[in-house]
């Protein structure tokens, strides 16, 4: 049944009456931030710290059974050589 109305799909407009920006997904369009760049110095401390965190991990080495896995895996791809 059809009534003649025509419906508005859009969100109302904020008070104040001016529609807000919206990007191609009609998402609030917002302006880009400058970009922020870290310093030499930065960079390195937060390398430093990264590998303070990981080594531990890195030294446990690969568990065994994963090793097998991947020798398994490497003789497949190999024709089973």
């Amino acid at each position: 049944m059809k009534t003649g109305k025509t419906v508005n799909l859009q969100p109302p407009a904020p008070e104040g009456g001016k529609a807000e920006a919206r990007d191609a997904m009609g998402r609030p369009a917002t302006q880009r931030k400058s970009e922020v760049r870290l310093g030499r110095e930065v960079q390195a401390r937060i390398g430093q710290q990264l590998r303070a965190m990981y080594d531990e991990v890195v030294s446990q080495g690969v568990p065994q059974h994963i090793a097998d896995l991947v020798r398994r895996l490497g003789e497949q791809d190999n024709g089973g050589a």
